[in-house]
């Protein structure tokens, strides 16, 4: 391979209790390749989680450390980086101030990114292992993102997503939960059981209901040093229950010293090693499953994953994107939103973005967000009837979509929300104006709930928009819904909107 068509690149996480660096080579031919890792272990969620705010002594430790890490990077002449940081930094009140300091002291630019960016990038970590990801998720499969600061657990099933929720059952959360407790490891088991339960609970009767999960994917920091105990020569293994709950009871009464010395690892992670594997044991009882994939990834393997496919220089793997728009549709189902009406708005709403996208200045990223929007549009119905667009609002800011930042949930809850030209032009956002235009024109051709315009033809020319359909029927409603909104869409847009019936007899 030449050397030229080698890319380096630079992962960092800043997590909640270490900071880690993956240097990788990524090229088409050979795919990703980890070449060097450094880690540091910092408690940044000590901080946040009892004080709410990340201290000055934690933030001078921070900047030292990625200061190292900077030199590395320049050492291996890294052609570009990303470093991305998750909840203990998202929840910090300082955080800004934190983000600017190591700017400044480091020359690395830390990006805060959501629980649902931080889950979808571990996920594609998985992918990055190859053909068996693939092969799991066909049939009932459960993959638990156990963190530091949370827990991610989604259910797979025909290779897509079936449902995903984060629990706040991050091992370092949960230790300091029992951290006051006596130091009776039998009553913070107890404790800890209790915690967890409450939790898992909760989600199985919500979501697991009838379903069947024959595999776990366990994938983060705290669990590998449980799994490296079991298997010292590999970092992808696959364990029985059996083999697990012997070491689940090797380990569930043992004090953190005598863990400790039995797993070979540092004080600080013996302290996470119960909450850890205990988190699993009840997932495993929950499920019922016979067997944990663990396929050894970090958030940083994700991170290049991700960027060598928004890069372009990787293009097979996973489609992602479909997974976005699964979890959405099951938001839908869940709210009885996913009705004949919706699957013609989005259908809609997919066309008119298309037939305009070479002139309306939007990217492809919008043309999801607006399928999104298109999809969840009326699911406010189910809470309120009489003003269900700020219901609607209301569900999808509160919530979470995988693979969708924050800022672009809120997009999709404002786009849904909108209903009248002004309130649009209160909010002065041309992006929000153009997708609520064609969501605003995409629902009024099926204004009726009747689906009267199933196939029609759709052209843009001489920057006239011309919508054709052949029907013998009323399009009165459908019309009138049209005539309202198509002067915005002009004004937004700068292209004239036509809809043309044609009766053929």
């Amino acid at each position: 391979m030449e050397k030229s068509e080698i890319k380096y690149f630079a992962a960092i996480d800043v997590g909640s209790f270490e900071l880690e660096l993956g240097i990788y080579e990524i090229a088409s031919k050979s795919g990703i390749k980890r070449v060097d890792y450094v880690k540091h272990t910092i408690a940044l969620g000590s901080d946040t989680y009892k004080y709410g705010k990340i201290s000055y002594e934690m933030i001078d430790e921070l900047c030292n450390i990625l200061s190292d890490f900077r030199k590395i990077m320049d050492s291996y002449k890294v052609e570009d980086y990303r470093a991305y940081a998750t909840s203990a930094m998202r929840e910090a009140s300082n955080n800004m101030q934190v983000l600017d300091q190591i700017k400044v002291k480091s020359g690395i630019d830390i990006n805060i990114i959501s629980n649902s960016e931080q889950r979808f990038i571990s996920y594609m970590s998985i992918d990055s292992k190859g053909e068996r990801f693939e092969k799991y998720i066909k049939s009932g499969t459960a993959i638990a993102d156990v963190g530091f600061g949370s827990m991610q657990l989604t259910l797979y099933d025909n290779g897509a997503i079936q449902s995903t929720q984060n629990l706040s059952l991050g091992v370092l959360r949960l230790r300091e939960m029992v951290d006051e407790i006596d130091n009776i490891t039998e009553k913070k088991h107890n404790v800890l059981t209790e915690l967890i339960d409450n939790d898992l609970n909760t989600f199985k009767k919500i979501y697991l209901k009838n379903k069947k999960v024959k595999t776990i994917i366990g994938i983060g920091e705290p669990l590998m040093y449980v799994f490296k105990y079991m298997d010292h020569d590999s970092g992808d293994m696959i364990i029985d229950y059996e083999r697990f709950i012997t070491l689940f009871d090797k380990i569930r009464d043992k004090s953190v010293e005598e863990i400790e010395n039995i797993l070979g690892v540092s004080k600080n992670h013996a302290k996470m090693i119960l909450p850890s594997i205990l988190i699993f044991q009840r997932i495993f009882d929950l499920f019922n499953a016979r067997e944990i994939w663990m396929p050894g990834t970090l958030l940083i393997d994700g991170i290049a994953a991700e960027y060598a496919k928004k890069s372009g220089i990787i293009n097979a793997g996973h489609n992602f994107e479909e997974d976005i728009i699964a979890s959405s549709k099951n938001i839908a189902k869940r709210y009885r939103g996913n009705s004949k009406h919706s699957i013609v708005v989005e259908k809609n709403a997919l066309l008119i973005f298309d037939a305009i996208k070479e002139v309306s200045g939007l990217k492809e990223r919008d043309r999801l967000l607006v399928q999104i929007a298109a999809i969840l549009h009326n699911i406010g119905k189910f809470i309120n009837m009489k003003n269900s667009a700020m219901a609607t609002y209301n569900i999808i800011s509160s919530g979470e979509i995988i693979g969708i930042s924050h800022d672009e949930r809120m997009l999709v809850a404002e786009i849904s929300n909108i209903s009248t030209e002004e309130n649009i032009y209160n909010k002065r956002d041309i992006r929000l104006a153009k997708l609520s235009a064609i969501l605003q024109m995409a629902n009024a051709l099926d204004k009726s709930h009747k689906q009267k315009m199933k196939n029609f033809s759709i052209n843009l020319r001489d920057n006239k928009l011309l919508l054709e359909i052949s029907y013998m029927g009323d399009l009165s409603l459908e019309i009138l819904s049209f005539n309202s909104h198509k002067d915005f869409f002009r004004e937004i847009f700068g292209i004239e909107f036509i809809l043309k019936q044609v009766r053929t007899f």
